[in-house]
């Protein structure tokens, strides 16, 4: 009795062996690998844009720069002529 349950508890942990020696030789073949560490670099160009856009953002709040997206609106501008300054189309 002592023996088969040996020889039992020996072909289940010979099984087990196998399937996880399998699952590692398939997780380390090129192509996986490969996804593995393109997708880990992807997520951390996420994180790392992500976290550079919430940089800016407190950055600006705090000495309150101007937002680039938008455009100063015409007719705005200072020209300077002849030592005074003058606004467009006046």
């Amino acid at each position: 009795m002592k023996r088969t349950i040996w020889l039992a508890a020996g072909f289940g942990l010979g099984v087990y062996a196998g399937e996880r020696m399998r699952r590692t030789v398939v997780k380390l073949t090129p192509e996986t690998f490969g996804d593995r560490v393109r997708e880990l670099m992807a997520d951390a160009i996420d994180a790392g844009k992500a976290e550079m856009n919430a940089r800016e953002r407190s950055l600006r709040e705090t000495f309150a720069a101007p937002d680039r997206s938008r455009t100063p609106a015409r007719g705005l501008s200072v020209v300077r002529t002849a030592g005074r300054a003058e606004r467009p189309g006046r």
